[in-house]
């Protein structure tokens, strides 16, 4: 059991670490863009490339898959490198491949290019997560943590309407080598030289020194060793694997296609899935903030009412919902990606603070890996009942997103277990009396009982104080 480091340090200027942290999230609005751009733009790509559904879901596919296996290794090279470096790498790879994308006609290279934007996205959050952990106590953590998402969903914003607008208007090329061109300019305000985040020297000082003289899967093996690793893993695959799908790719075609909604139409209500998240996001991050044992519990609950918004669009009479009940169903999915914070969260509290990109990088794969899965069975399903297709009937999608309810299922499973095996261990080691990061009360259905939590305790007691503690 890793029990979380608690250590003093000395307050600086609040508005200086405000700073480090808005420039940060300004890569995060960059990135958040640039990975939600065929969320709208899908329909012009399959139609400019001559892409079919598993194409088209191939472009999205690539990204995240790129970002999920870069996670561990960003991890790794933020603890190596610091954030500075990793963000203004991120920021020239994300404007390099979209101004790529924006110019290229075949299909192989488009998809290239959207590899090298995945890759560059790849380095952003976890980056920003180690500026805060860096440049703000450890109470403010989840506080932080919600407002990045917050500031991410302004990515997702100009993703919807003004980025349909400027298509219709501009053109493909012009909008996508601005794009590009903006992240490329962003990357002038990170090359002024880092100074050292107060929050993070002392604790690094008492971990024996920066992560480069570690052993690399040594610290890997022990994020994942611990039950709440794979906790936040699933926490993360699960909240992220449909709403995910639905956002960055195939909700739109299922708006305008599927339901036979006008393109201002389908933006407004994917614009609507951006702003509730904003919502959301305010909200989780001051419950968890206040309250950090209802965090897991919130990911099961929200999970579980994702899985009956799937089912309403599948099974509902005749294939095509009233517009409240999509609204409805979009306000749902739009909560899932505040609440998948939790799993860093886990993250955070379960790690020293040396381990925590690369911690906060395995969890993160967890929802892109969902991701992937997601939109590639809905790609292929769609292709399978309606082949060689560019656009896709109501019944199609209704086939196709049967595949979001078992991925989400099977991920809500996955979940419960783990956090199971989660309790257990903090009960054990509060009994123990470890420090731990949430007080928990013992419930009837726990992995471990009272009667063997009161015999880790004589043991405890038995065996006397630990030497440091004389």
């Amino acid at each position: 059991m890793e029990t979380v480091i608690n250590s003093s340090v000395p307050v600086r200027a609040p508005g200086k670490a405000w700073l480090v942290w808005a420039i940060g999230a300004g890569v995060y609005v960059l990135a958040v863009f640039h990975r939600s751009t065929l969320g709208v733009a899908g329909p012009q790509a399959a139609e400019r490339l001559h892409l079919s559904a598993p194409q088209l879901s191939s472009f999205v596919m690539l990204q995240l898959a790129v970002y999920a296996l870069m996670q561990v290794p960003t991890g790794i090279l933020v603890d190596r490198f610091g954030p500075r470096r990793m963000l203004l790498a991120a920021t020239l790879t994300m404007g390099c491949g979209e101004l790529a994308f924006a110019f290229v006609g075949g299909y192989v290279p488009a998809l290239l290019a959207r590899g090298v934007v995945g890759c560059g996205d790849a380095m952003t959050y976890i980056s920003v997560l180690r500026l805060v952990a860096g440049w703000f106590p450890a109470r403010r953590y989840a506080v932080l943590t919600s407002f990045t998402g917050l500031a991410g969903s302004a990515g997702n914003i100009i993703a919807t309407l003004p980025l349909t607008g400027l298509l219709h208007g501009l053109g493909w090329a012009p909008t996508f080598g601005i794009a590009g061109g903006l992240s490329v300019a962003y990357a002038f305000l990170l090359l002024r030289p880092a100074t050292a985040a107060p929050f993070r020297a002392a604790e690094e000082r008492a971990a024996g020194g920066p992560v480069a003289g570690r052993r690399v899967f040594s610290e890997v093996r022990s994020a994942w060793h611990l039950p709440s690793g794979r906790l936040g893993f699933w926490v993360h695959f699960t909240c992220m694997a449909g709403p995910t799908t639905f956002a960055t790719l195939w909700g739109f075609p299922y708006l305008t296609q599927g339901l036979g909604y006008s393109t201002g139409t389908a933006s407004s209500l994917m614009l609507l899935l951006v702003l509730g998240g904003v919502l959301a996001n305010l909200a989780v991050g001051q419950i968890v903030g206040r309250r950090p044992e209802v965090r897991t519990p919130m990911a099961v609950i929200v999970c579980g009412v994702s899985i009956l918004a799937w089912l309403l669009l599948i099974a509902w009479p005749g294939g095509v919902p009233p517009t409240p009940v999509v609204v409805l169903v979009v306000i749902v999915f739009s909560v899932s990606g505040p609440t998948s914070a939790v799993a860093f969260m886990l993250a955070r509290d379960y790690n020293p603070r040396h381990r925590i990109s690369t911690a906060t990088g395995m969890v993160n794969i967890g929802g892109f890996c969902g991701a992937v899965i997601g939109i590639f069975l809905v790609g292929q399903i769609l292709n399978l009942v309606e082949p060689h297709r560019a656009t896709h009937t109501v019944e199609g999608f209704r086939f196709a997103f049967c595949a979001l309810v078992v991925v989400t299922a099977v991920g809500l499973s996955r979940m419960l277990t783990w956090w199971l095996r989660t309790r257990a261990m903090v009960l054990l080691a509060a009994a123990r009396g470890e420090d731990v990061p949430v007080n928990l009360h013992v419930r009837r259905w726990e992995l471990v009982d009272e009667a063997e939590l009161a015999r880790e305790a004589d043991r405890v007691r038995a065996r006397g104080p630990a030497p440091d503690e004389l």
